[in-house]
């Protein structure tokens, strides 16, 4: 409810993770008693089928808006979805919360219903882009315009956690976004938080062998070299990176479509086209995830696609079965 895309496409997604998923597993919809009665009505058949996971409608009486102030509309509708969903996760009905709906209310509902991790002041998004090498942990892509030094080495030590977690990276490369590699380049907040990332870097190194290893400034154009696991940024410039990287990527991927329309299968077989594609498309990858609270929460595009919320579904699960959220707790309070 109240992403850009209506839940009628969007219940494609779930109905597809839930015939992936054996009785064990519960997909739970929160939605408007309209909604769910058109989801009855046009998915009879495939709600009927008892074999897959099963799906629990939760009745809401109201949406928050792409178009809504997102605190106000938190503290006001305390029916809607959002809020509900948070409730639900808070009291462990959920074992994760996705919404493609408005950012900016996703984020205030967690940070008002969730507790904060330990020695966290502030949630920040997080997501992936791909690189030459593993994907690549961005933090913060859009939950702070603005950050204190403390706040960037938060995100760094969540982020770490995250790729150790998701990717398997023993001890994750840490990098902060900057205008040139020198330690006094940029701002006099990112200049702080390159001195404290190195002091918790070497005691972390000292206390529990290699949990993370920062690695310096990195420049924008050195992101997709794989250089480093996790690159660490303020909200306002992490968005403007991520929304500039996707419009881009799209962009090759027109370019080379049609440069390789007419070519000879001996050039590139379908099978490698294919693949090559899926790398760029960023609606492969799982949405965005709130650290920092005490809970899972994903966050998909606005206008997510029934493939793009799928992954996100599928990331989702991942997460929550290796314990994502416990495992972040564990290593702040460490």
């Amino acid at each position: 409810m109240g992403g850009d895309n209506p839940p009628e496409l969007l219940f494609e997604a779930v109905l597809l993770a839930v015939e992936q998923h054996s009785p064990t597993h519960t997909f739970v919809l929160l939605a408007t008693q309209q909604v769910v009665d058109i989801l009855h009505l046009q998915y009879m058949d495939r709600l009927a089928v008892k074999t897959t996971a099963r799906i629990e409608f939760h009745i809401v009486d109201d949406v928050i808006t792409m178009a809504d102030d997102p605190l106000s509309a938190v503290r006001v509708k305390k029916s809607a979805s959002v809020n509900v969903g948070m409730r639900m996760l808070k009291k462990h009905h959920l074992d994760a919360f996705i919404s493609s709906g408005n950012t900016g209310a996703l984020i205030a509902a967690a940070t008002l219903l969730l507790p904060m991790l330990p020695g966290i002041s502030r949630p920040a998004l997080l997501a992936t882009l791909p690189t030459k090498k593993k994907p690549v942990a961005i933090i913060d892509i859009g939950g702070n315009l603005y950050c204190k030094a403390i706040n960037l080495v938060q995100f760094a030590q969540m982020a770490a956690v995250y790729q150790r977690c998701r990717e398997g990276v023993n001890c994750p490369k840490i990098g902060l976004l900057n205008i040139g590699v020198e330690s006094r380049k940029g701002t006099k907040e990112l200049r702080q938080a390159y001195q404290m990332l190195q002091d918790l870097s070497l005691r972390k190194e000292v206390q529990d062998g290699c949990a993370m290893k920062f690695i310096g400034n990195i420049e924008a154009r050195e992101i997709f070299d794989g250089r480093v696991d996790v690159l660490v940024t303020d909200g306002f410039t992490g968005n403007i990176l991520l929304k500039t990287s996707e419009g881009a990527a799209a962009f090759v991927v027109d370019q080379f479509e049609a440069a390789v329309k007419n070519a000879s299968p001996k050039i590139l077989v379908n099978g490698e086209k294919k693949d090559l594609l899926k790398k760029f498309d960023y609606s492969e990858y799982p949405g965005a995830i709130v650290c920092g609270v005490d809970g899972l929460v994903i966050k998909c595009h606005g206008n997510a696609t029934p493939c793009s919320l799928y992954h996100s579904i599928m990331g989702a699960i991942g997460l929550a079965e290796r314990g994502l959220v416990r495992k972040i707790k564990a290593s702040l309070i460490s």
